[in-house]
């Protein structure tokens, strides 16, 4: 089956063929096992079925994420730019847009806790 026929399906059309495809596999990998299988090339298909089905399923996901993206920094910029015309700076209404990370303490170096240790047995 081609991606382009997929893409015109809902996400409930695409969760039900992924767990109808499953099935399929599923009993295929059974007949196959036990000698049954007339067509061995339809375990392919069906698989390579299945991962353009998750392949589309991942793209339409990034994009969501993408467009989620693009609406915050859009709604920064704004943010930015409106506090500028109200006659703050604008390093100031950049600060205040953009959240504050909260800090870690860096990493103590392996060879001064080592040193603080031989230090402490003398």
């Amino acid at each position: 089956m081609k991606i382009d026929s997929m893409v015109e399906w809902s996400a409930e059309e695409r969760t039900a063929k992924e767990k109808e495809w499953r099935q399929a596999l599923f009993t295929l990998r059974l007949q196959k096992a036990t000698g049954q299988l007339e067509n061995p090339m339809k375990i392919k298909e069906l698989r390579k079925d299945l991962a353009r089905l998750k392949t589309l399923v991942h793209m339409d996901a990034a994009r969501v994420a993408a467009q989620k993206a693009h609406a915050e920094q859009e709604a920064s910029l704004h943010a930015t730019v409106t506090a500028g015309a109200s006659g703050e700076s604008v390093p100031k209404a950049a600060k205040k847009a953009a959240p504050k990370a909260a800090k870690k303490p860096a990493p103590a170096k392996k060879a001064a806790a080592k040193s603080a240790k031989k230090g402490k047995g003398k």
